[in-house]
């Protein structure tokens, strides 16, 4: 754990939020780890009455649908955002005012959705300084180097993006809407259509078909983490023995789900060219051609992993055959990946860097404080956020 650097007696922690498609992770900096990691989904009934869900509940409110806060990355309902975020602080954290936010962007926020949300939490939430820095840079303060290539595979996307002495190289990012969720609800029309009961809900028939799926899908992503894995190497050529190659899953209803080559074969999508993502191996080669060549041995030597998918079984040791396979403009290079052994730590990486950034001993002189925002408004901010 690194301790934030406290310059006085009324210092105030900073609480760093990090809203993703699926999660949304909450904590103070300083620490190894957020707070709380609390889904980025809520639920809402026809009057616009609002409930959060209870994780943990084999029962779940009637006459409501699953709503997210985001759309597509993007905050849309702000409303909806600053009510999940009071919930958060209020009966989460039980946060006092006048605290620094630190917000964990993704890199396709909209300069106008950044200024609304600079005044909502200064005018609204009440915080004291607020702070955005973009998500994939915070992955290189983990490793201490400032020209990396960080791969994140993401829930919804997945981003590559070169970074050099500590600044995004813009015209080598590539971003495809295309992640774990993706894996999850192949996984989910292929069993479903198989008739399996997934859901824990013991009031199933009795929910909205959103809440309804919301709880298979809890019950997919668990499948998924258990026993879904990637073959070390594209399985085209690879032949299946269901009696030997499969793995049981017990559902709750205690029926057993055998799972054979979906195992190894719907991972794949990583891997493989869609209408907006030409797939993680080709995408590493675009990249690296935007990039001036001096500096391309360098960024493949200094590749990051993060991301939940990325945690996939066996996705690091096919990611490196991937990079030992790179070959551009006569590049060949056998570098190993640097990846975040730990699970927690890959899934979490952007936060755990968010944590590191707002521990500094100058972190108050990148914020945008009240009396800042008060005398130039939320668009003083495009020039302190690193980007």
């Amino acid at each position: 754990m690194f301790i934030p650097y406290k310059k006085n007696k009324g210092y105030k922690i900073p609480v760093i939020f990090e809203f993703g498609q699926q999660n949304t992770r909450v904590g103070y900096a300083g620490t190894d780890g957020p707070e709380v990691v609390l889904p980025s989904d809520l639920l809402m009934d026809s009057e616009g009455n609002m409930k959060f869900i209870e994780q943990n509940s084999t029962y779940q409110p009637i006459g409501f649908d699953v709503k997210n806060i985001l759309q597509g990355g993007q905050i849309v309902d702000f409303d909806i955002w600053k009510e999940y975020v009071e919930h958060i602080l209020n009966n989460v954290l039980f946060q006092e005012k006048q605290f620094p936010f630190f917000f964990v962007e993704n890199g396709n926020v909209k300069k106008e959705t950044r200024n609304k949300i600079i005044e909502m939490l200064f005018e609204e939430i009440d915080v004291s300084s607020v702070f955005f820095h973009r998500n994939t840079m915070l992955a290189q303060y983990i490793v201490g180097k400032e020209n990396v290539l960080v791969v994140d595979c993401g829930a919804s996307h997945t981003t590559i993006t070169p970074i050099l002495d500590g600044n995004v190289i813009e015209k080598g990012i590539l971003r495809g809407d295309i992640g774990g969720e993706y894996l999850t609800n192949k996984l989910y029309e292929v069993w479903k259509q198989q008739g399996l009961p997934f859901s824990r809900f013991k009031n199933y028939s009795q929910l909205s078909p959103s809440l309804q799926m919301y709880g298979d899908l809890e019950i997919v992503r668990e499948i998924k983490h258990q026993c879904v894995k990637l073959y070390d190497q594209p399985i085209d050529n690879l032949k299946f023995n269901p009696t030997v190659d499969n793995q049981a899953y017990e559902l709750p209803d205690q029926t057993k789900l055998l799972i054979s080559e979906e195992m190894y074969k719907y991972p794949e999508f990583l891997y493989e060219p869609t209408e907006n993502f030409e797939g993680l191996d080709k995408a590493l080669e675009t990249s690296l051609e935007k990039i001036d060549s001096d500096y391309r041995k360098e960024l493949v030597q200094n590749v990051i992993l993060i991301g939940g998918a990325s945690c996939t079984v066996n996705m690091v040791e096919r990611f490196q055959r991937t990079i030992n396979n790179l070959k551009i403009f006569g590049l060949s290079t056998r570098s190993k990946v640097q990846t975040l052994h730990k699970y927690f730590d890959r899934q979490h990486a952007s936060w755990l860097g968010a944590s590191i950034v707002a521990s500094s001993q100058i972190y108050d002189q990148w914020t945008l404080n009240k009396s800042d925002y008060d005398e130039h408004g939320s668009s003083l901010i495009e020039k302190k956020m690193f980007y």
